[in-house]
């Protein structure tokens, strides 16, 4: 009788152990803070994967991952399913989505609680960067819905601007239902030039590489970056980012507040 009852206590304490596992585990994942630094994604790894997912100074949740339509696949996802504001950036292929076909260097931005579609009507894959976040301060879905709601922007629609540096493309800066300030541009950069000189701001921001070879340095560490490589530079942290390779480089910066 006496082993039983000790036998119990042991699938007992066993049985506790395993679920303060899964809540430990559960609460590690939710808790986890994104730091400045470089993130990569190789097409070796596989066609979908998660870069980043945790939490930043400004953001509750911040999800970046890239992800792969094959054609005649599609992805529909609906008003329950996409509780977060959405940024999708096409990196290959010619995505379908909203009534329209866009290609690499596009971007789509979607409200949340919207339902929405993603389709590839083509003959190759379209590989595209998915970004999901909701703001520690909270959504204004009406603020979103009244400074343009979801929206697309056509890589090939936009003007070129020359620069002292290069060049830039703007593609939007405004309120959003999570952020007060969301600016987005593309910036081409000419061989070993820096952007500017290093600076810090209170918006988090992201530079994503879409050609070339460039060094962004961030808290006083350099990062090689090579196409499809982004870094994010978290809230105060200094940062600048310079061509380092031949020829121009291109990529996209983004920040929000």
């Amino acid at each position: 009788m006496q082993v039983l009852v000790n036998e119990n206590r042991l699938k007992m304490k066993a049985i506790v152990f395993i679920v303060l596992l899964f809540v430990v585990n559960g609460s590690l994942a939710q808790t986890t803070t994104i730091s400045s630094g470089l993130y990569t994604w190789k097409a070796s790894r596989g066609p979908n994967e998660q870069l980043v997912n945790g939490n930043t100074t400004l953001l509750e949740h911040f999800e970046v991952s890239v992800e792969t339509l094959k054609p005649g696949e599609h992805q529909i996802q609906t008003k329950e399913g996409r509780v977060r504001e959405e940024l999708l950036i096409v990196k290959e292929g010619k995505l379908t989505i909203m009534g329209k076909s866009i290609g690499s260097g596009s971007i789509v931005f979607l409200m949340p609680n919207g339902q929405t579609g993603c389709e590839n009507q083509g003959s190759t894959d379209v590989v595209f960067y998915r970004l999901m976040y909701t703001a520690k301060a909270g959504r204004d879905n009406a603020r979103g819905k009244s400074n343009g709601g979801s929206f697309i922007v056509d890589w090939d629609e936009l003007p070129f601007k020359k620069t002292d540096v290069g060049g830039r493309r703007d593609f939007f800066n405004r309120p959003t239902a999570n952020c007060s300030k969301f600016e987005m541009h593309v910036t081409t950069l000419n061989e070993g030039l820096p952007s500017h000189a290093p600076h810090e701001h209170a918006e988090e921001e992201i530079i994503l590489l879409m050609k070339g070879n460039a060094t962004m340095n961030v808290a006083g560490k350099d990062y090689p970056m090579a196409p499809g490589d982004f870094v994010f530079a978290a809230s105060h942290d200094f940062h600048g980012i310079r061509n380092s390779g031949t020829g121009q480089c291109e990529y996209f910066a983004f920040q929000w507040k």
